[in-house]
């Protein structure tokens, strides 16, 4: 709070930065998720565990898998991995809907901020 009182940082201003943060990671997730193909030129098969449902994905039986990527939860973690498009968009319309939750509280605490 010494911080914010010699910045003179109102309770606007950080609920603007939090707005502006929730509209980061809105586009965060947008751009990490993807549909990723298996190489066909590795000479090992590879393979992994739908992080959603378990199930098995495998590079020489599977084309392809999707992959939904969030950094600002856990930098240092892994793309959460799907074998299909229906369980990505599980995950992932998960996690954005707690974003857009996330940003309607800031908007309503800004709106009574400023109504004073």
């Amino acid at each position: 709070m010494v911080l914010a009182r010699q910045l003179e940082v109102t309770e606007d201003d950080y609920l603007m930065m939090e707005l502006i943060e929730v509209g980061l990671n809105i586009k965060l997730l947008e751009n990490g998720y993807y549909k990723r193909y298996f190489r066909k030129d590795k000479k090992r098969a590879w393979g992994f565990k739908c992080f959603h449902c378990g199930d098995k994905v495998r590079s020489d039986r599977d084309e392809a898998y999707y992959i939904v990527s969030i950094i600002w939860k856990e930098p240092n973690a892994t793309n959460r991995r799907f074998c299909s498009k229906d369980c990505s968009y599980i995950y992932f319309n998960e996690e954005m809907q707690m974003l857009l939750q996330k940003r309607e509280r800031v908007l309503a605490t800004r709106e009574k901020v400023l109504r004073g």
